[in-house]
Protein backbone atom coordinates (compact mmCIF):
# COMPACT_ATOMS: atom_id res chain seq x y z
CA UNK A 1 0.00 0.00 0.00
CA UNK A 2 0.70 3.80 -0.18
CA UNK A 3 2.10 5.00 2.77
CA UNK A 4 3.38 8.46 2.00
CA UNK A 5 4.37 11.02 -0.93
CA UNK A 6 6.47 13.39 -1.02
CA UNK A 7 6.64 16.16 -3.80
CA UNK A 8 9.16 19.00 -4.11
CA UNK A 9 9.08 21.57 -6.71
CA UNK A 10 6.34 20.80 -8.97
CA UNK A 11 4.12 23.28 -10.58
CA UNK A 12 2.14 24.79 -7.74
CA UNK A 13 3.59 22.86 -5.48
CA UNK A 14 6.89 24.33 -3.46
CA UNK A 15 7.02 21.42 -0.69
CA UNK A 16 4.10 18.97 0.42
CA UNK A 17 4.43 15.27 2.06
CA UNK A 18 1.50 13.46 2.01
CA UNK A 19 0.55 10.71 4.59
CA UNK A 20 -1.99 7.89 3.46
CA UNK A 21 -3.54 5.24 5.61
CA UNK A 22 -5.05 2.19 5.13
CA UNK A 23 -8.61 1.82 3.79
CA UNK A 24 -10.78 4.52 2.68
CA UNK A 25 -8.42 7.81 1.86
CA UNK A 26 -10.58 10.73 0.72
CA UNK A 27 -9.25 13.54 -0.95
CA UNK A 28 -11.40 16.67 -1.12
CA UNK A 29 -10.60 20.37 -2.28
CA UNK A 30 -12.22 23.62 -4.58
CA UNK A 31 -12.07 23.09 -7.75
CA UNK A 32 -8.38 24.50 -8.75
CA UNK A 33 -6.87 23.72 -5.46
CA UNK A 34 -4.70 21.66 -7.39
CA UNK A 35 -6.01 18.05 -7.31
CA UNK A 36 -4.95 17.32 -10.08
CA UNK A 37 -1.45 18.23 -9.56
CA UNK A 38 -0.94 15.94 -7.09
CA UNK A 39 -2.57 13.13 -8.97
CA UNK A 40 -0.22 13.98 -11.70
CA UNK A 41 2.78 14.16 -9.41
CA UNK A 42 2.24 10.43 -8.34
CA UNK A 43 1.33 9.67 -11.48
CA UNK A 44 4.92 10.77 -12.70
CA UNK A 45 6.58 8.96 -10.28
CA UNK A 46 5.06 5.82 -11.20
CA UNK A 47 6.24 5.78 -14.23
CA UNK A 48 3.91 8.40 -16.44
CA UNK A 49 5.41 10.36 -19.59
CA UNK A 50 6.69 13.53 -18.58
CA UNK A 51 5.96 15.52 -21.57
CA UNK A 52 5.71 18.67 -20.25
CA UNK A 53 6.46 19.57 -16.86
CA UNK A 54 6.46 22.88 -14.64
CA UNK A 55 8.40 23.58 -12.16
CA UNK A 56 7.62 25.80 -8.94
CA UNK A 57 11.00 27.27 -8.90
CA UNK A 58 12.66 26.55 -12.37
CA UNK A 59 16.12 27.35 -10.71
CA UNK A 60 15.92 23.72 -8.92
CA UNK A 61 14.85 20.11 -9.75
CA UNK A 62 11.48 18.52 -8.77
CA UNK A 63 12.08 15.21 -6.70
CA UNK A 64 8.83 13.19 -5.85
CA UNK A 65 9.22 10.60 -3.62
CA UNK A 66 6.72 7.79 -3.00
CA UNK A 67 6.95 5.25 0.26
CA UNK A 68 5.20 1.97 -0.73
CA UNK A 69 5.20 -1.24 1.74
CA UNK A 70 5.33 -4.38 0.03
CA UNK A 71 5.37 -7.45 1.37
CA UNK A 72 7.44 -10.67 0.77
CA UNK A 73 5.51 -11.47 -2.53
CA UNK A 74 7.17 -8.76 -4.28
CA UNK A 75 10.54 -10.00 -3.60
CA UNK A 76 11.35 -12.31 -6.78
CA UNK A 77 10.68 -8.81 -8.59
CA UNK A 78 13.25 -7.12 -6.88
CA UNK A 79 15.60 -10.37 -6.80
CA UNK A 80 15.42 -10.52 -10.76
CA UNK A 81 16.21 -6.34 -11.29
CA UNK A 82 19.11 -6.26 -9.04
CA UNK A 83 17.36 -3.85 -6.54
CA UNK A 84 17.54 -4.27 -3.06
CA UNK A 85 14.41 -5.29 -1.72
CA UNK A 86 13.21 -3.37 1.54
CA UNK A 87 9.47 -4.02 2.87
CA UNK A 88 9.58 0.60 2.65
CA UNK A 89 10.56 0.62 -0.95
CA UNK A 90 11.18 4.26 -2.31
CA UNK A 91 10.19 5.18 -5.35
CA UNK A 92 12.09 9.05 -6.30
CA UNK A 93 11.59 10.64 -9.68
CA UNK A 94 14.27 13.64 -10.35
CA UNK A 95 12.90 16.27 -12.99
CA UNK A 96 14.87 19.19 -14.18
CA UNK A 97 13.85 22.03 -17.15
CA UNK A 98 16.75 20.21 -19.12
CA UNK A 99 14.07 17.61 -19.32
CA UNK A 100 16.24 15.28 -17.64
CA UNK A 101 14.39 12.52 -16.04
CA UNK A 102 15.68 9.92 -13.86
CA UNK A 103 14.28 7.26 -11.90
CA UNK A 104 15.31 5.43 -9.19
CA UNK A 105 13.93 2.60 -6.29
CA UNK A 106 16.19 2.27 -3.43
CA UNK A 107 18.40 4.65 -4.83
CA UNK A 108 19.38 2.29 -7.56
CA UNK A 109 18.60 3.83 -11.12
CA UNK A 110 15.91 2.19 -12.87
CA UNK A 111 14.17 2.68 -16.66
CA UNK A 112 10.69 3.64 -16.95
CA UNK A 113 10.13 0.10 -18.68
CA UNK A 114 10.88 -1.25 -15.14
CA UNK A 115 9.44 0.64 -12.56
CA UNK A 116 6.35 -0.02 -15.31
CA UNK A 117 6.52 -3.72 -14.38
CA UNK A 118 6.14 -3.18 -10.52
CA UNK A 119 3.56 -0.28 -10.39
CA UNK A 120 0.96 -2.24 -12.84
CA UNK A 121 0.67 -4.67 -9.46
CA UNK A 122 0.83 -1.84 -7.18
CA UNK A 123 -1.90 0.27 -8.24
CA UNK A 124 -4.78 1.19 -10.73
CA UNK A 125 -6.10 4.48 -12.06
CA UNK A 126 -9.70 5.56 -12.92
CA UNK A 127 -11.37 8.53 -13.53
CA UNK A 128 -14.18 9.79 -15.59
CA UNK A 129 -12.23 9.87 -18.85
CA UNK A 130 -11.49 6.10 -17.85
CA UNK A 131 -15.41 5.51 -17.29
CA UNK A 132 -16.24 6.69 -21.19
CA UNK A 133 -13.56 4.40 -22.23
CA UNK A 134 -15.66 1.16 -21.05
CA UNK A 135 -17.66 1.76 -23.51
CA UNK A 136 -15.28 0.52 -26.40
CA UNK A 137 -15.83 -2.62 -27.22
CA UNK A 138 -12.48 -3.89 -26.86
CA UNK A 139 -12.49 -2.43 -22.96
CA UNK A 140 -15.39 -4.43 -22.61
CA UNK A 141 -13.63 -7.68 -23.88
CA UNK A 142 -10.69 -7.39 -22.10
CA UNK A 143 -12.80 -7.15 -19.39
CA UNK A 144 -14.55 -10.38 -19.59
CA UNK A 145 -11.57 -12.04 -20.53
CA UNK A 146 -9.95 -10.98 -17.05
CA UNK A 147 -13.07 -12.00 -14.98
CA UNK A 148 -13.04 -15.62 -17.42
CA UNK A 149 -8.92 -15.87 -16.35
CA UNK A 150 -8.82 -16.62 -19.73
CA UNK A 151 -5.41 -14.55 -19.83
CA UNK A 152 -2.92 -17.61 -20.45
CA UNK A 153 -5.18 -19.53 -22.35
CA UNK A 154 -5.83 -16.86 -25.04
CA UNK A 155 -2.20 -16.12 -25.21
CA UNK A 156 -1.40 -19.37 -26.57
CA UNK A 157 -4.59 -19.11 -29.04
CA UNK A 158 -3.09 -15.73 -30.09
CA UNK A 159 0.49 -17.26 -30.90
CA UNK A 160 -1.19 -20.24 -32.71
CA UNK A 161 -3.61 -17.98 -34.37
CA UNK A 162 -0.93 -15.32 -35.83
CA UNK A 163 1.05 -18.75 -37.25
CA UNK A 164 -2.31 -19.46 -38.77
CA UNK A 165 -3.19 -16.24 -40.38
CA UNK A 166 0.72 -16.12 -41.74
CA UNK A 167 0.33 -19.69 -43.09
CA UNK A 168 -2.97 -18.29 -45.19
CA UNK A 169 -1.20 -15.04 -46.21
CA UNK A 170 1.48 -17.72 -48.01
CA UNK A 171 -0.73 -19.97 -49.00
CA UNK A 172 -3.10 -16.74 -50.55
CA UNK A 173 -0.30 -15.21 -52.15
CA UNK A 174 1.04 -18.41 -53.59
CA UNK A 175 -2.19 -19.33 -55.09
CA UNK A 176 -2.94 -15.82 -56.45
CA UNK A 177 0.66 -15.74 -58.57
CA UNK A 178 0.50 -19.33 -59.62
CA UNK A 179 1.82 -18.67 -63.08
CA UNK A 180 4.33 -16.65 -62.25
CA UNK A 181 5.56 -18.34 -59.06
CA UNK A 182 5.69 -21.73 -61.00
CA UNK A 183 8.10 -19.70 -63.54
CA UNK A 184 10.29 -18.80 -60.56
CA UNK A 185 10.71 -21.76 -59.18
CA UNK A 186 10.86 -23.38 -62.51
CA UNK A 187 13.94 -20.91 -63.08
CA UNK A 188 15.13 -21.62 -59.66
CA UNK A 189 15.44 -25.21 -60.62
CA UNK A 190 17.23 -24.59 -64.02
CA UNK A 191 19.99 -22.43 -62.17
CA UNK A 192 20.60 -24.85 -60.02
CA UNK A 193 20.36 -28.07 -62.21
CA UNK A 194 23.05 -25.68 -64.00
CA UNK A 195 25.48 -25.80 -61.13
CA UNK A 196 24.43 -29.53 -60.21
CA UNK A 197 25.41 -30.87 -63.66
CA UNK A 198 29.21 -29.31 -63.52
CA UNK A 199 29.76 -31.54 -60.47
CA UNK A 200 31.37 -28.20 -58.79
CA UNK A 201 32.33 -30.12 -55.32
CA UNK A 202 35.18 -32.01 -57.69
CA UNK A 203 35.80 -29.67 -60.22
CA UNK A 204 38.88 -27.86 -60.12
CA UNK A 205 39.25 -24.97 -62.58
CA UNK A 206 43.35 -24.68 -62.80
CA UNK A 207 44.13 -28.21 -63.57
CA UNK A 208 41.17 -28.25 -66.20
CA UNK A 209 42.97 -24.89 -67.71
CA UNK A 210 46.06 -26.16 -67.20
CA UNK A 211 44.97 -29.48 -69.06
CA UNK A 212 43.20 -27.64 -72.02
CA UNK A 213 46.20 -24.68 -73.02
CA UNK A 214 48.53 -28.04 -72.94
CA UNK A 215 46.25 -29.73 -75.50
CA UNK A 216 45.20 -26.69 -77.65
CA UNK A 217 49.58 -26.19 -78.08
CA UNK A 218 50.48 -30.00 -78.44
CA UNK A 219 51.53 -30.10 -81.76
CA UNK A 220 54.45 -26.73 -80.83
CA UNK A 221 54.53 -28.97 -77.80
CA UNK A 222 56.12 -31.95 -79.50
CA UNK A 223 57.99 -29.66 -82.07
CA UNK A 224 59.88 -28.48 -79.20
CA UNK A 225 60.68 -31.58 -77.46
CA UNK A 226 61.94 -33.39 -80.52
CA UNK A 227 64.17 -30.31 -81.61
CA UNK A 228 65.54 -30.27 -78.02
CA UNK A 229 66.21 -33.68 -77.41
CA UNK A 230 67.96 -33.46 -81.31
CA UNK A 231 70.20 -31.18 -79.32
CA UNK A 232 70.33 -33.52 -76.32
CA UNK A 233 71.08 -36.48 -78.74
CA UNK A 234 72.63 -35.70 -82.02
CA UNK A 235 75.68 -38.11 -82.61
CA UNK A 236 77.97 -35.27 -84.73
CA UNK A 237 76.90 -32.12 -82.19
CA UNK A 238 74.82 -33.33 -79.81
CA UNK A 239 75.06 -31.93 -75.97
CA UNK A 240 75.55 -34.97 -74.53
CA UNK A 241 78.26 -36.10 -76.92
CA UNK A 242 79.99 -32.84 -76.60
CA UNK A 243 79.83 -33.81 -72.97
CA UNK A 244 81.07 -36.96 -73.14
CA UNK A 245 84.39 -35.87 -75.23
CA UNK A 246 84.50 -33.37 -72.50
CA UNK A 247 84.42 -35.82 -69.66
CA UNK A 248 87.11 -38.10 -71.27
CA UNK A 249 89.46 -34.87 -71.44
CA UNK A 250 89.13 -34.29 -68.30
CA UNK A 251 90.08 -37.91 -67.47
CA UNK A 252 93.19 -37.51 -68.88
CA UNK A 253 93.50 -34.06 -66.78
CA UNK A 254 92.74 -35.83 -63.71
CA UNK A 255 95.10 -38.66 -64.43
CA UNK A 256 97.76 -36.14 -64.69
CA UNK A 257 97.10 -33.81 -61.55
CA UNK A 258 94.14 -34.70 -58.85
CA UNK A 259 93.53 -30.63 -58.81
CA UNK A 260 91.31 -31.56 -61.66
CA UNK A 261 89.37 -34.36 -60.37
CA UNK A 262 86.92 -31.91 -59.00
CA UNK A 263 86.05 -30.69 -62.77
CA UNK A 264 85.65 -34.24 -63.63
CA UNK A 265 83.05 -34.81 -61.29
CA UNK A 266 81.24 -32.11 -61.91
CA UNK A 267 81.17 -32.81 -65.50
CA UNK A 268 79.99 -35.70 -64.88
CA UNK A 269 76.80 -34.46 -63.08
CA UNK A 270 75.99 -32.58 -65.97
CA UNK A 271 76.09 -35.61 -68.19
CA UNK A 272 74.20 -37.53 -65.98
CA UNK A 273 71.40 -35.03 -65.33
CA UNK A 274 71.13 -34.20 -68.93
CA UNK A 275 70.63 -37.65 -69.92
CA UNK A 276 67.68 -37.29 -67.63
CA UNK A 277 65.99 -34.38 -68.96
CA UNK A 278 66.44 -36.06 -72.25
CA UNK A 279 64.73 -38.96 -71.38
CA UNK A 280 61.82 -37.32 -69.50
CA UNK A 281 61.15 -35.26 -72.03
CA UNK A 282 60.76 -38.34 -74.47
CA UNK A 283 58.67 -39.59 -71.75
CA UNK A 284 56.26 -36.40 -71.61
CA UNK A 285 55.31 -36.86 -75.56
CA UNK A 286 53.23 -39.58 -74.20
CA UNK A 287 50.78 -37.11 -72.04
CA UNK A 288 50.83 -34.64 -74.77
CA UNK A 289 49.03 -36.91 -77.17
CA UNK A 290 46.48 -35.94 -78.41
CA UNK A 291 43.13 -37.17 -77.38
CA UNK A 292 40.22 -35.58 -79.69
CA UNK A 293 37.66 -36.81 -77.14
CA UNK A 294 39.14 -35.59 -74.03
CA UNK A 295 39.79 -32.54 -75.34
CA UNK A 296 36.71 -31.43 -76.61
CA UNK A 297 34.83 -32.42 -73.81
CA UNK A 298 37.59 -30.23 -71.49
CA UNK A 299 36.32 -27.65 -73.18
CA UNK A 300 32.76 -27.97 -73.23
CA UNK A 301 33.47 -28.35 -69.35
CA UNK A 302 35.18 -25.10 -69.01
CA UNK A 303 33.12 -22.99 -71.37
CA UNK A 304 30.08 -23.98 -69.83
CA UNK A 305 32.05 -23.00 -66.31
CA UNK A 306 33.22 -19.34 -67.32
CA UNK A 307 29.55 -19.16 -68.84
CA UNK A 308 28.38 -19.48 -65.24
CA UNK A 309 30.44 -17.59 -63.49
CA UNK A 310 29.50 -14.44 -65.88
CA UNK A 311 26.00 -15.16 -65.48
CA UNK A 312 26.07 -15.60 -61.95
CA UNK A 313 28.31 -12.41 -61.69
CA UNK A 314 31.65 -14.65 -59.95
CA UNK A 315 35.00 -15.68 -60.49
CA UNK A 316 35.47 -19.01 -58.75
CA UNK A 317 34.24 -22.36 -58.56
CA UNK A 318 33.55 -21.69 -54.64
CA UNK A 319 31.67 -19.30 -55.14
CA UNK A 320 29.58 -20.65 -58.16
CA UNK A 321 29.00 -23.38 -55.30
CA UNK A 322 27.84 -20.78 -52.37
CA UNK A 323 25.25 -19.62 -55.19
CA UNK A 324 24.15 -23.48 -55.83
CA UNK A 325 23.99 -23.99 -52.32
CA UNK A 326 21.70 -20.87 -51.62
CA UNK A 327 19.30 -21.95 -54.54
CA UNK A 328 19.15 -25.26 -52.60
CA UNK A 329 18.20 -23.73 -49.26
CA UNK A 330 15.68 -21.05 -51.12
CA UNK A 331 14.01 -24.48 -52.81
CA UNK A 332 13.83 -26.50 -50.01
CA UNK A 333 16.67 -29.15 -51.67
CA UNK A 334 14.31 -30.97 -54.15
CA UNK A 335 10.89 -29.22 -52.98
CA UNK A 336 8.93 -27.82 -56.18
CA UNK A 337 6.07 -25.05 -56.25
CA UNK A 338 3.32 -27.57 -55.46
CA UNK A 339 5.31 -29.04 -52.82
CA UNK A 340 5.60 -26.20 -50.98
CA UNK A 341 1.63 -25.34 -51.21
CA UNK A 342 0.72 -29.28 -49.75
CA UNK A 343 3.03 -28.41 -46.65
CA UNK A 344 1.65 -25.20 -46.03
CA UNK A 345 -1.70 -27.33 -46.21
CA UNK A 346 -0.73 -29.92 -44.11
CA UNK A 347 0.32 -26.94 -41.65
CA UNK A 348 -3.02 -25.59 -42.11
CA UNK A 349 -4.56 -28.36 -41.20
CA UNK A 350 -2.50 -29.06 -38.03
CA UNK A 351 -3.00 -25.41 -36.56
CA UNK A 352 -6.57 -25.65 -37.15
CA UNK A 353 -6.94 -28.62 -35.09
CA UNK A 354 -4.84 -26.59 -32.41
CA UNK A 355 -6.85 -23.73 -32.45
CA UNK A 356 -10.21 -25.60 -32.52
CA UNK A 357 -10.40 -26.84 -28.74
CA UNK A 358 -7.91 -23.32 -27.69
CA UNK A 359 -11.20 -21.42 -28.87
CA UNK A 360 -14.18 -23.69 -27.36
CA UNK A 361 -12.25 -23.32 -24.07
CA UNK A 362 -12.42 -19.84 -24.31
CA UNK A 363 -15.88 -19.89 -25.82
CA UNK A 364 -16.73 -21.33 -22.41
CA UNK A 365 -15.21 -19.52 -20.74
CA UNK A 366 -16.55 -16.62 -21.41
CA UNK A 367 -20.31 -17.67 -21.63
CA UNK A 368 -19.76 -18.80 -17.92
CA UNK A 369 -18.39 -15.56 -17.27
CA UNK A 370 -20.62 -13.47 -18.87
CA UNK A 371 -23.40 -14.62 -16.84
CA UNK A 372 -21.68 -14.69 -13.37
CA UNK A 373 -20.53 -10.87 -14.26
CA UNK A 374 -23.76 -9.97 -15.73
CA UNK A 375 -25.55 -11.03 -12.26
CA UNK A 376 -22.80 -9.28 -9.96
CA UNK A 377 -22.85 -6.13 -11.44
CA UNK A 378 -26.95 -6.02 -11.68
CA UNK A 379 -26.78 -6.83 -8.19
CA UNK A 380 -24.61 -3.87 -7.26
CA UNK A 381 -26.46 -1.33 -9.60
CA UNK A 382 -29.01 -2.58 -7.52
CA UNK A 383 -27.29 -1.50 -4.33
CA UNK A 384 -26.82 2.24 -6.09
CA UNK A 385 -30.34 2.74 -6.59
CA UNK A 386 -30.69 1.06 -9.70
CA UNK A 387 -32.99 -1.73 -9.21
CA UNK A 388 -34.77 -2.00 -12.84
CA UNK A 389 -30.88 -2.10 -14.45
CA UNK A 390 -30.42 -4.72 -16.60
CA UNK A 391 -27.12 -6.08 -17.58
CA UNK A 392 -26.88 -8.69 -20.27
CA UNK A 393 -23.10 -9.68 -21.67
CA UNK A 394 -23.94 -11.94 -25.05
CA UNK A 395 -21.39 -14.37 -26.19
CA UNK A 396 -21.47 -14.99 -29.79
CA UNK A 397 -19.46 -17.33 -31.03
CA UNK A 398 -19.04 -17.57 -34.97
CA UNK A 399 -17.92 -20.01 -37.22
CA UNK A 400 -14.71 -18.01 -38.49
CA UNK A 401 -11.45 -17.62 -35.95
CA UNK A 402 -10.98 -14.09 -34.79
CA UNK A 403 -8.03 -13.40 -32.83
CA UNK A 404 -9.22 -13.90 -29.73
CA UNK A 405 -10.60 -16.61 -30.66
CA UNK A 406 -13.94 -16.92 -32.49
CA UNK A 407 -16.46 -14.80 -30.44
CA UNK A 408 -18.06 -11.52 -30.66
CA UNK A 409 -18.84 -10.41 -27.67
CA UNK A 410 -21.83 -7.37 -26.58
CA UNK A 411 -22.25 -5.61 -23.72
CA UNK A 412 -25.96 -4.51 -23.44
CA UNK A 413 -27.84 -2.88 -20.61
CA UNK A 414 -31.26 -1.43 -19.59
CA UNK A 415 -31.85 1.75 -16.91
CA UNK A 416 -35.36 0.99 -16.22
CA UNK A 417 -37.96 -1.32 -16.70
CA UNK A 418 -39.62 -1.82 -19.61
CA UNK A 419 -37.01 -0.36 -21.89
CA UNK A 420 -34.92 -2.52 -24.34
CA UNK A 421 -31.88 -4.01 -23.92
CA UNK A 422 -29.85 -2.33 -26.62
CA UNK A 423 -25.59 -2.04 -27.05
CA UNK A 424 -24.38 0.23 -23.74
CA UNK A 425 -23.05 2.87 -25.34
CA UNK A 426 -26.48 3.46 -27.11
CA UNK A 427 -28.86 3.95 -24.05
CA UNK A 428 -27.00 4.78 -20.95
CA UNK A 429 -26.60 8.03 -19.62
CA UNK A 430 -23.17 10.07 -17.64
CA UNK A 431 -24.77 9.43 -14.54
CA UNK A 432 -25.41 6.35 -14.97
CA UNK A 433 -22.13 5.76 -16.72
CA UNK A 434 -20.66 6.07 -13.21
CA UNK A 435 -22.14 4.41 -11.48
CA UNK A 436 -21.98 1.46 -13.85
CA UNK A 437 -17.92 2.56 -14.21
CA UNK A 438 -17.67 1.97 -10.39
CA UNK A 439 -19.76 -0.99 -10.02
CA UNK A 440 -17.21 -3.02 -12.35
CA UNK A 441 -14.18 -1.46 -10.58
CA UNK A 442 -16.14 -3.02 -7.58
CA UNK A 443 -16.81 -6.41 -9.15
CA UNK A 444 -13.00 -6.46 -10.43
CA UNK A 445 -11.98 -5.67 -6.86
CA UNK A 446 -13.75 -9.34 -5.56
CA UNK A 447 -11.68 -11.11 -8.24
CA UNK A 448 -7.86 -9.35 -8.86
CA UNK A 449 -6.31 -8.23 -5.98
CA UNK A 450 -4.53 -4.97 -7.24
CA UNK A 451 -3.30 -3.56 -3.87
CA UNK A 452 -4.33 0.23 -4.42
CA UNK A 453 -6.98 2.07 -6.40
CA UNK A 454 -7.46 5.49 -7.28
CA UNK A 455 -10.74 7.35 -8.42
CA UNK A 456 -10.56 10.55 -9.54
CA UNK A 457 -14.24 12.08 -9.52
CA UNK A 458 -15.69 9.16 -10.80
CA UNK A 459 -18.63 9.97 -8.63
CA UNK A 460 -19.49 13.11 -10.84
CA UNK A 461 -22.87 13.69 -11.46
CA UNK A 462 -23.92 11.74 -8.36
CA UNK A 463 -26.31 13.15 -6.11
CA UNK A 464 -28.81 12.55 -2.63
CA UNK A 465 -29.35 8.94 -2.18
CA UNK A 466 -27.31 7.86 -5.01
CA UNK A 467 -24.38 9.82 -3.74
CA UNK A 468 -25.40 7.57 0.19
CA UNK A 469 -24.98 4.28 -1.95
CA UNK A 470 -21.97 5.45 -3.71
CA UNK A 471 -20.03 6.10 -0.26
CA UNK A 472 -21.33 3.12 1.06
CA UNK A 473 -19.68 0.96 -1.71
CA UNK A 474 -16.35 2.84 -1.22
CA UNK A 475 -16.65 1.90 2.40
CA UNK A 476 -16.86 -1.47 1.28
CA UNK A 477 -13.87 -1.81 -1.03
CA UNK A 478 -11.80 -0.10 1.29
CA UNK A 479 -12.59 -2.76 3.42
CA UNK A 480 -10.79 -4.78 1.07
CA UNK A 481 -8.23 -2.38 -0.80
CA UNK A 482 -6.18 1.00 0.15
CA UNK A 483 -8.41 3.50 -1.86
CA UNK A 484 -7.89 7.39 -3.08
CA UNK A 485 -10.81 8.61 -3.77
CA UNK A 486 -10.88 12.62 -5.06
CA UNK A 487 -15.14 13.43 -4.17
CA UNK A 488 -17.08 16.17 -4.07
CA UNK A 489 -19.68 14.37 -2.28
CA UNK A 490 -19.84 15.10 1.20
CA UNK A 491 -21.06 11.41 1.95
CA UNK A 492 -18.08 10.00 0.22
CA UNK A 493 -15.46 12.01 2.31
CA UNK A 494 -17.30 11.18 5.77
CA UNK A 495 -16.79 7.64 4.94
CA UNK A 496 -12.83 7.80 4.79
CA UNK A 497 -10.42 6.99 7.46
CA UNK A 498 -8.31 9.57 5.99
CA UNK A 499 -9.18 12.34 4.99
CA UNK A 500 -6.55 14.70 3.22
CA UNK A 501 -7.65 18.50 1.68
CA UNK A 502 -5.89 20.19 -0.95
CA UNK A 503 -6.55 23.94 -0.77
CA UNK A 504 -4.20 27.02 -2.21
CA UNK A 505 -2.74 30.03 -0.25
CA UNK A 506 -0.74 33.13 -1.06
CA UNK A 507 2.68 33.60 0.48
CA UNK A 508 5.14 36.45 -0.73
CA UNK A 509 2.62 37.41 -3.54
CA UNK A 510 3.22 33.68 -5.06
CA UNK A 511 0.04 31.41 -5.32
CA UNK A 512 0.93 27.65 -4.25
CA UNK A 513 -0.68 24.23 -3.42
CA UNK A 514 -0.61 22.80 0.02
CA UNK A 515 -2.11 19.31 1.52
CA UNK A 516 -3.41 18.92 5.18
CA UNK A 517 -4.76 15.76 6.95
CA UNK A 518 -7.72 16.55 8.38
CA UNK A 519 -8.41 16.45 12.33
CA UNK A 520 -12.04 15.51 13.33
CA UNK A 521 -12.76 19.12 14.09
CA UNK A 522 -11.39 20.11 10.74
CA UNK A 523 -13.36 17.41 9.27
CA UNK A 524 -15.93 18.60 10.53
CA UNK A 525 -16.02 21.74 8.94
CA UNK A 526 -15.16 20.24 5.78
CA UNK A 527 -17.56 18.27 4.99
CA UNK A 528 -20.20 21.17 6.23
CA UNK A 529 -18.42 23.09 3.70
CA UNK A 530 -19.07 20.84 0.83
CA UNK A 531 -22.40 20.39 1.83
CA UNK A 532 -23.68 24.58 2.40
CA UNK A 533 -20.69 26.16 0.74
CA UNK A 534 -17.78 28.46 3.00
CA UNK A 535 -19.01 29.39 6.40
CA UNK A 536 -21.28 26.54 7.15
CA UNK A 537 -24.40 27.22 9.13
CA UNK A 538 -24.84 25.08 12.20
CA UNK A 539 -27.31 23.69 10.26
CA UNK A 540 -24.67 22.44 7.55
CA UNK A 541 -22.41 21.45 10.89
CA UNK A 542 -25.19 18.60 12.38
CA UNK A 543 -25.40 17.38 8.96
CA UNK A 544 -21.62 16.76 8.97
CA UNK A 545 -21.59 15.62 12.36
CA UNK A 546 -24.74 12.96 11.63
CA UNK A 547 -22.50 12.01 7.91
CA UNK A 548 -19.15 11.46 10.22
CA UNK A 549 -21.06 9.35 13.09
CA UNK A 550 -22.51 6.74 9.95
CA UNK A 551 -19.00 5.77 8.97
Amino acid sequence: MLVSLHIKNFALIDEVFIEFGEGLNVITGETGSGKSIVMQALQLVLGARADSVSFFDTEKKCVIELNVKLDASYLSWFESNDIDYDQHCLVRRELSKQSKSRLFINDTPITQNVLNTLTDKLLSFHSQHESYGFLKPTEQFEFLDEYAENEVLLKQFKEVFATHKGVINELETLRSRSEEFEREWAYQLHLKKELDDLNLDHLDQAVLEQHYQMFSQSEKIITLIKEINEQFESESYGLIEQLRAIQRSLSELQRISPIFSSFFERIQGVLIESQDISAELQRSLDSVTIDPQEYEMIGLKLSELHRLQNKHGVSTCEELIVKRNGLAKNLGDDQNYQDRIRTLERQLDQLLAEMTPLADTLSQNRIRAAKELSRSIQDVLMTLEMPSAQMKIEVDPKKAFLSTGKDEVQFKFQANKGSELLDLKQVISGGELSRLSLAVQYVKGETKAIPTQVFDEIDTGVSGQVAERVAQLFDLMGKRHQLLVITHLPQVAAKGSTHLKIFKKERQERTYTTVKKLSSDDREYEIASMIEGNNPSETALSHARTLLTKR
